[in-house]
This record gives C-alpha cells, structure tokens and sequence, in this order.
C-alpha cells in the first residue's frame, strides 16, 4: 500500500510518500523529519517530529488509513491543542495516543485561527504529543459530523425545532 501527503503555507510546500508492506512502512520519502520511518508501524511514525509543514504531510499521509489494534492500557486522548487536554495527556502517559478530530472549519468565522479544528490547533495538539513523545493522529471527520450532526441540526431549525 502507498500512502502519500503533502501540506502548504504560503509558497512553502512539504510531501510525503510511503509504501507499507503489511503494518511496517519499507519505503519512505518524508524529507523534513527528525528520523527514518521505514521500518516503522503507522503509530510510531505518528510520533516522529521534524519541520512544521513535513510532520504536517505526515500527518495527512497517515490519517485516512490510520487504526490501531487493542491494547490494554493504551488510552486515546482527545487534544485540543489546549492546556487542558495537555494535561490530560501527561495524566494518560505512557501508554497515550493523542487524538485530534477535524469536524469543522469555517474560515470566516470569528477567530478562526484559534478554533478547536483550524490547522494552527492541529500543530499545537501535535507539536505537544510529539514533545512528549507520544504518537498524534488527526482524523479528517468533517464530512462524517456534516451528515450526522450539521445537516439534522440545519433541517431541523428550518422545521422550527429547538436544537
């Protein structure tokens, strides 16, 4: 399987290639990390730090085929990019697998910037689990929580339904 990522600001640009042969990755092309991947699992790679836009490609690569199998002890945290999930981060250490989730993203919206989906919380919420040593995943769940949630929520309020 090959997995491929890239991210953008401005006019600079990272991308990221790797070929997987069952859990292990055996070919990577991911200029801009700290360390080799191949011969990493996707969990691990998730906990590799580097320049911004390159751990951002990364990230993008491994999301939409990202799973981890059951573990006991192992503990899924939620971050925010905040304080608070941070500290829940060091309570769950070390078996933690820090989590963010991109359900919304409204560029026009007030301080968008600082929003718990937008971009610049995604590098935060994995800038401290990759501090820490801990894997980060972000899961790209916007189309998913737009039909499951946005659309009933829009529907229902044209109806007059209170939410």
């Amino acid at each position: 399987m090959q997995l491929v990522g890239d991210s953008a600001r401005g006019t600079e640009f990272a991308f990221v290639r790797l070929r997987l042969d069952g859990d292990r990755i055996v070919d990577a092309d991911a200029p801009g990390l700290e360390r080799s991947l191949v011969g990493l699992t996707l969990l691990e790679a998730a906990a590799v730090g580097g320049e911004t836009l390159a751990v951002d490609a990364l990230a993008n690569a491994i999301g939409p085929a990202f799973s981890a199998r059951r573990s006991p002890g192992r503990v899924a945290v939620a971050m925010s990019g905040g304080v608070d999930s941070a500290v829940a981060l060091l309570r769950s250490l070390p078996n933690a697998i820090g989590v963010t989730l991109r359900l919304w993203l409204d560029p026009d919206g007030p301080d968008a910037e600082r929003a718990c989906c937008s971009p610049e919380a995604v590098i935060a919420a994995r800038e401290t689990c990759h501090a820490l040593g801990v894997p980060h995943v972000t899961l790209d769940l916007r189309e998913d929580f737009r039909r499951a949630v946005v659309g009933p929520f829009v529907r229902g309020y044209a109806r007059g339904e209170t939410p």
